[in-house]
């Protein structure tokens, strides 16, 4: 079947490749007008692929007129393939053999790259771990590794999204399936709780109980960092991440294995976008200085150099600065020194914001602490970050409010600096709870007085006594000179995580936590850049 785009010169057509089980996949391919023939694009996508990635991405069009092949194909059991959907399962042998499939489609020169954003990204991963060849790939905003940068952070469930994008899969294939009467129940389901217990009660519709049940034997079969562990990844590579999305551990996982294997073929873009939008989209917030880049140019760009042998290759690294708003280009990760940062308070930082303290030394604060107490039926929610509501760099400073966050700041920085890379909270805490949950955001204070969350952390743990090291995700932030920055830990970070002691299909099971934080053993350690000296905190 052949059609005309709308876009001039541009022809689509769909086809379809019929695998060795006998399961029938269909893509929409777009070529350019002329003879060629061109190098392929490939983006394989459970959505239907007429969407294409076109959340964040240019249309495939768009791509096909810069002289290509662009090939975007329904996976398995999704849109106008055939097959049941088996999430991320399938794609290792069908991804394969599509990229085989495509290599040799009219038009085509021999040469393929792979591109796409989110499951599309991971689709590219699980292409290669299934034994696909491949020239070059771009993959926007994938998890490496989900169950620890998609499913769950520091052990705790992403509960909202995975409830919700779970709902979004079992939609999708109960209409590819015909399934009226699950698709009639799933959309008139109310709150996650009540979505969560329908999906993980059908195993068959859903992998939610699949990912809740945690099986480390489950994810040996989807996680590219452990398929990929003897895969040859000395291929170009182009990673693009985003500073508030919630892959963005699985960004930098990605770019630190295929550049340990090739570091002069490893391109990294990180900017201040969540999942999405981008553009000027920080989450919720606003960057229109990030405007000033395009992923679809840089994606041309980067294929035309590898596929085409034209232009010149990407900056190794590209990060935006969330403090000074701009883009800057490095040949290498900077080097960074840790900074501790000691934690003091009157004992008030869980009811006063301006009680706790961050400096370099709190000597006369050995014997405090801050106890603050969750209620289970009003759970501090986040805010900010990449699982926030708002996302973003949000201004939290009505949460830091709550009687259930307790804030510490510093004093306002005598001259400017700039974190690089990953922030932790060292945390000595006292509590009665077997297990409980810590949340810690890092926040840039404003002289007026705005909390711009920079990033977020989560870590579930067992009562063992010993301190509790919440990880914070990576960050690229300029602090100004008369800025402060603020730590606010809480106990929950409701719906974004289930809760401490809740069975996530249910929401049942809950009690009160209460925590203290003990300051002599507890430390805001900061990544800065070498160069920059720290004072005035």
């Amino acid at each position: 079947m052949l059609a005309r785009n709308p876009t001039s010169a541009i022809s689509r057509s769909i086809e379809r490749l019929t695998l060795k089980d006998g399961v029938a996949l269909a893509a929409d391919v777009y070529r350019p007008a002329g003879e060629g023939p061109w190098p392929v694009l490939l983006m394989r996508q459970p959505y239907g692929k007429q969407i294409a990635s076109t959340v964040v991405l240019a249309h495939p069009s768009w791509y096909a007129r810069h002289g290509y092949v662009v090939v975007v194909q329904d996976v398995r059991g999704m849109g106008a393939s055939e097959g049941d959907f088996d999430c991320l399962r399938q794609e290792l042998s069908d991804g394969a053999e599509t990229v085989a499939w495509a290599r040799g489609l009219d038009g085509a020169n021999g040469k393929i790259g792979l591109y796409g954003f989110s499951y599309q990204a991971i689709t590219q991963y699980l292409a290669l771990a299934g034994g696909a060849e491949v020239d070059a790939m771009a993959p926007a905003m994938g998890s490496f590794a989900p169950d620890r940068d998609w499913a769950y952070e520091g052990g705790a469930l992403r509960y909202a999204g995975m409830v919700g994008w779970a709902q979004q899969m079992a939609l999708l294939k109960a209409l590819h399936d015909g399934d009226r009467e699950t698709h009639t129940e799933l959309s008139a389901l109310k709150g996650l709780p009540e979505t969560a217990r329908y999906l993980t009660e059908r195993p068959a519709l859903s992998h939610l109980k699949r990912w809740i049940d945690n099986a480390e034997s489950d994810w040996d079969q989807v996680s590219p960092e452990r398929l990929l562990k003897d895969v040859s990844l000395d291929i170009p590579v182009l990673h693009t991440g985003g500073w508030y999305d919630f892959m963005l551990e699985g960004t930098l996982a990605a770019d630190r294995a295929f550049r340990k294997a090739s570091p002069e073929t490893a391109h990294l873009v990180i900017g201040p976008w969540a999942h999405m939008p981008w553009n000027g989209a920080s989450g919720q917030s606003r960057m229109p200085e990030a405007e000033t880049y395009s992923v679809d140019r840089a994606n041309i760009a980067f294929f035309d150099f590898y596929l085409k042998n034209r232009g010149n290759p990407p900056p190794a690294l590209t990060l935006f600065d969330m403090g000074e708003r701009r883009w800057r280009t490095f040949d290498h990760w900077p080097e960074t020194l840790e900074k501790p940062l000691a934690l003091a308070s009157g004992g008030l930082a869980a009811t006063l914001a301006n009680d706790g303290r961050l400096a370099d030394t709190l000597e006369d604060d050995a014997d405090g602490e801050d106890v603050l107490v969750s209620d289970p039926f009003r759970p501090a929610p986040l805010v900010g970050g990449h699982m926030g509501e708002p996302s973003g760099f949000a201004d939290r400073v009505a949460s830091d409010d709550r009687s259930d966050v307790a804030v510490y700041t510093t004093a306002p920085f005598a001259q400017d600096f700039t974190l690089c890379g990953p922030v932790r909270a060292d945390l000595a805490i006292a509590t009665e709870a077997p297990v409980f949950d810590l949340v810690a955001t890092l926040s840039l204070v404003t002289p007026t007085g705005r909390v711009n969350v920079i990033q977020t952390g989560i870590t579930r743990t067992k009562n063992t006594g010993a301190p509790v090291s919440v990880g914070l995700r990576a960050a690229y932030v300029t602090v100004p000179a008369g800025f402060s920055l603020r730590l606010s830990l809480q106990a929950a970070a409701w719906p974004a995580f289930s809760l401490h002691a809740q069975d996530p299909a249910s929401a049942d099971g809950m009690e009160p936590l209460t925590l203290a934080i003990r300051h002599a053993a507890s430390r805001l350690v900061l990544s800065v850049l070498k160069e920059d000296t720290v004072n005035g905190a």
